[in-house]
């Protein structure tokens, strides 16, 4: 199955419902990664409290260890199993706008776990959940983005900045996320999707996102840890730990092929219009299209 993305439909209810039935609570807790000597910090809280309960710091630090653990030390049973049951929790609790640097780790946890895209395992559900969080009703409104949502939110005067130059943390992550683990045979719809939006802010931060990230999606040749700390900014929560050391690419060959055969024909159709649309807004004008280059040609 294949999905398309659609204002103010989020999450599929019944693709989490599967996940929290296949995934239980572990019997045991979680332990850390980085410890020297014999005692080791375990995650006790995990067993004690529910996960709705549970503060955004106890969310945060447990899902970096599952990330940076994995990441540098492999799988380990009890990683794995506390990230599969925390996965539908915390998207159906902490899929608010308010939220978003939970929903960025997870993907980045995620991405840890499942370096590369097998065709043996079935992504389905995370793509109908996790891949759908951008598309919830609570950051869109009659088919466009709500505005104080975005970015750090509107400027405080009007001499100040909003950053569109940059593109948020949790888009640039869902983007990715959908973009690695579809089936090449349906980036196509999925593509067709992103691009039937009319939302000009919308249009501005996939243009500025596709034209920051084309060493990713075109030749494949850097990693999202190569993305933060540079203008624009599309990294997100931790994504310094997405290296080379995971996999031999972030976006598999064929899935890049496919994103760019849907891609070029969709361009060449409604790149112009798009920059035109973006244009009317000053801000976007001023603050977005210096930035959406390199989109032309393949």
């Amino acid at each position: 199955m294949g999905i398309r993305w659609q204002p103010g439909i989020g999450p599929d209810p019944e693709a989490l419902a599967r996940m929290a039935t296949t995934a239980g609570k572990p019997a045991k807790v979680m332990g850390e990664a980085w410890f020297m000597g014999d005692e080791r910090a375990m995650f006790d809280y995990l067993g004690a409290t529910p996960v709705d309960d549970l503060s955004e710091e106890q969310i945060e630090n447990a899902l970096s260890e599952i990330a940076s653990g994995t990441r540098s030390f492999g799988h380990m049973d009890e990683w794995d199993d506390w990230f599969a049951y925390l996965l539908p929790q915390l998207i159906l609790v902490k899929q608010a706008p308010a939220h978003r640097r939970i929903i960025e780790l997870v993907a980045t946890a995620f991405f840890s776990l499942h370096p590369e895209r097998d065709d043996h395992t079935d992504y389905n559900d995370a793509l109908q959940t996790l891949g759908q969080v951008i598309m919830g009703p609570s950051r869109w409104q009659d088919g466009r983005l709500i505005l104080e949502h975005l970015l750090n939110g509107p400027p405080a005067g009007p001499s100040d900045s909003w950053g569109w130059w940059n593109v948020d943390g949790d888009l640039s992550v869902s983007l990715f996320f959908c973009l690695k683990y579809l089936h090449p045979t349906h980036i196509k719809e999925w593509i067709g999707s992103v691009f039937a939006m009319s939302d000009p802010h919308w249009r501005a931060q996939i243009l500025v996102w596709l034209s920051a990230t084309r060493e990713l999606w075109d030749a494949g040749s850097v990693f999202p840890s190569g993305l933060k700390n540079q203008s624009p900014d599309v990294g997100w929560a931790e994504s310094y730990l997405i290296e080379g050391k995971l996999a031999g690419a972030f976006i598999s060959e064929e899935n890049r092929s496919a994103f760019k055969d849907a891609l070029w024909p969709v361009l060449a159709l409604h790149l112009h219009s798009w920059r035109e649309s973006i244009a009317q807004i000053d801000y976007l004008e001023l603050e977005a299209l210096p930035f959406i280059v390199d989109l032309d040609t393949p």
